[in-house]
């Protein structure tokens, strides 16, 4: 059963995703970062992490 600060930890986890990905479509790229590093640092928290939503995107910006 998932503990109360593990439940509002991946709360966080969404709304700063979903803060990441709008952000980027508005093309407010240092917002992105922003709540793209904040999901990170909610990641490290869990103790077992989740995989990373950005993961394409950067190895994606690295073949450029």
């Amino acid at each position: 059963m998932m503990d109360i600060l593990t439940h509002k930890i991946l709360g966080l986890m969404n709304e700063a995703e979903t803060k990441a990905w709008a952000s980027l479509c508005g093309y407010k790229f240092w917002m992105f970062g922003y709540h793209a590093a904040a999901w990170v640092k909610y990641n490290q928290l869990l103790d077992e992490p989740l995989p990373n939503p950005f993961k394409e995107l950067v190895k994606s910006a690295q073949g450029k």
